[in-house]
């Protein structure tokens, strides 16, 4: 079988969208949310699990689950179906072009680093300190298997002997980020040695670099070593631990946000799985994009001097234009991070993050701390810290809730508190420009008709038996409605009668071959999710005193046409002295309907 039908067969699209988009039963059949692909607040975005396609109504985009994927994640089509093949476990084995074969030898080079760096820390005599080290800190085999924890011994080159015996180049190691040139010589050295190997991994769980932790007692170099920037790895765009975190986000409805991966790591041990780290950088508009997929409140954790709070605020600027809900989990005192809190007290941080408060609170409490609102140079250095926030939030709610606290804090009236805010630029905007949109025309009266009768039609076999003969007549001048529905009419000569929905399923497969393929599918998916939308829930007599009614509308408006073009080709006859054709166009307007 081929991978991609083979793909589709294991592969439930309900399942995959419900990794990106909140989705709700619509009607019996079909399922709906809110676009990923443009803002609303109204969702116009459905999914059919019986036909396995998407439509979203307010932007005219659908397909399948590898259309899905590409647009979703900006894949081409050969990246979807070797990440759609990795999610069954379907062998995609040709890649069809060069970029693709170079994206799959970087990942495969790490994935063999990885179980190469693990087996050396789990068997290795070279990493017994490390594994003295690793359970110093608490961390269980469970834990070292789930994150894919290892070892990188002192070795100048143990890993890149390891990779050149295995096929790849000195060129692939050094663009892996995994090597280095020798300053004197030939050949390569590993980047990393004697430190404790944390793979770095991408939202669908790919590993696309390392942080390396250095070992008690190793002085050189620095504490914490990245992979360099890479066609894999790029630090804006890669969060730790999101590849765990997202289908626990999705229950809990929040993701907390921390800076050091070890964190993440004793985060899962206390019972905290919804948690990524920015790994010591500085959180940008790409991470947030890819935490807004999963949900749409984010927990910051500050220590009790709040120490971080000043980097982070340029995070919570860009959330806020995003329209995250932001809150905020504080530490104990003498507590500098999740990891040490959950070795000293386990449980508790648990129990601080389902308590976190809003970020205006925590915000409140730190800027007032030892400040004395009577005195006006603290007032003003508290409203300096306090009004840009409040401008920055954009639900109305929220602001007028947050107004009224500072305004009794500082003394003063809400109506003067409200005149001092600013409009503000987004964060965001700087960053990259908003979405567009395609402008969808609504459908005309026909069109709609057109597009119901024709969803009906290839709903089943029996359907179009019944009515194909019907809506033949009605397409004239449709050039797309007639290809499609002659695919329809050679899917049914070919003898495809079996299961419901095998019909529909036929007629797509077949315009994956055809020059208008996209606008052929679009039609046929935006029909079929047109008719869950007007007949779900209806008894089928109901339904079919709708067909007949659009039938007989369609059919009006064609006789209308007709005439009119019959009439106009008498006027142009008359005009010409055409007494022949007069008569002729004469007696077919007295005979028409």
């Amino acid at each position: 079988m081929d991978p991609k039908d083979e793909i589709k067969q294991k592969l439930d699209i309900l399942d995959l969208v419900g990794e990106y988009v909140t989705l709700k039963p619509s009607g019996s059949t079909g399922f709906k949310g809110l676009c990923p692909f443009h803002s609303e607040k109204s969702p116009s975005f459905h999914v059919s699990q019986d036909r396995q396609n998407w439509h979203c109504f307010g932007c005219n985009e659908g397909g399948d689950c590898f259309s899905f994927v590409m647009k979703m994640e900006g894949m081409t089509f050969p990246e979807a179906l070797i990440h759609l093949g990795k999610k069954t476990g379907v062998e995609v084995r040709r890649l069809p072009s060069t970029e693709s074969n170079t994206r799959a030898r970087l990942l495969l080079i790490h994935e063999l680093a990885q179980k190469f760096y693990q087996k050396i820390l789990l068997e290795s005599s070279k990493a017994a300190a490390a594994r003295s080290y690793v359970e110093s800190r608490g961390i269980s085999a469970d834990l070292l298997e789930r994150f894919g924890i290892g070892f990188a011994p002192e070795e100048w080159d143990l890993l890149s002997l390891f990779l050149l015996k295995r096929g790849f180049s000195e060129t692939e190691m050094i663009q892996a980020g995994l090597s280095l040139k020798r300053k004197q010589g030939t050949g390569v050295i590993d980047r990393f040695r004697h430190r404790l190997m944390i793979p770095l991994r991408d939202h669908h769980g790919n590993t696309v670099g390392f942080t390396g932790r250095s070992m008690p007692g190793n002085d050189q170099g620095p504490k914490y070593m990245n992979s360099p920037e890479t066609p894999l790895y790029s630090k804006s765009h890669v969060l730790f631990g999101l590849d765990l975190a997202k289908r626990v986000a999705r229950d809990t409805e929040f993701i907390v946000i921390v800076e050091g991966n070890l964190d993440v790591v004793a985060s899962h041990k206390d019972g905290v799985e919804q948690i990524v780290a920015s790994s010591g950088t500085a959180l940008t508009q790409e991470h947030l994009e890819l935490l807004k997929r999963y949900t749409n409140t984010i927990v910051f954790a500050f220590d009790a001097d709040a120490a971080g709070f000043t980097a982070a605020k340029k995070g919570m600027s860009l959330a806020r234009a995003l329209d995250f809900d932001i809150r905020a989990v504080i530490l104990p005192e003498g507590i500098k991070d999740p990891d040490e809190l959950v070795q000293q007290f386990p449980g508790v941080w648990k129990e601080l993050v389902s308590h976190s408060q809003p970020i205006m609170q925590f915000l409140i409490t730190r800027v007032t701390q030892g400040k004395d609102l009577h005195q006006i140079d603290d007032k003003r250095a508290v409203a300096k810290e306090l009004i840009p926030a409040l401008s920055e939030m954009n639900s109305i709610v929220e602001r007028e809730h947050w107004l009224q606290v500072v305004a009794d804090l500082l003394q003063i009236s809400i109506d003067q508190l409200r005149l001092s805010l600013t409009p503000q630029t987004p964060a965001v905007a700087s960053a990259a420009p908003a979405k567009e949109v395609k402008k969808v025309e609504p459908f005309s009266k026909e069109e709609k008709a057109r597009r119901i009768l024709f969803g009906y039609l290839v709903g089943s076999v029996q359907a179009f038996v019944t009515f194909q003969h019907r809506l033949l007549p009605l397409l004239q001048d449709q050039e797309l409605w007639i290809i499609l529905y002659n695919l329809a009419k050679s899917t049914y000569d070919s003898g495809c009668q079996t299961a419901q929905y095998t019909f529909f399923s036929r007629i797509r497969d077949l315009l994956e071959t055809h020059p208008m393929k996209e606008s052929l599918q679009l039609l046929l998916d935006s029909s079929s999710f047109m008719i869950d939308q007007t007949f779900q829930d209806l008894p089928p007599q109901k339904v079919l005193e709708h067909i007949e009614n659009l039938f007989l509308f369609l059919e009006r408006q064609t006789q209308k046409r007709d005439r009119e073009a019959l009439a106009r080709d008498l006027r142009q006859a008359e005009a010409v002295g055409d007494q022949e054709t007069v008569r002729r166009l004469l007696e077919q307007l007295n005979s028409s309907p």
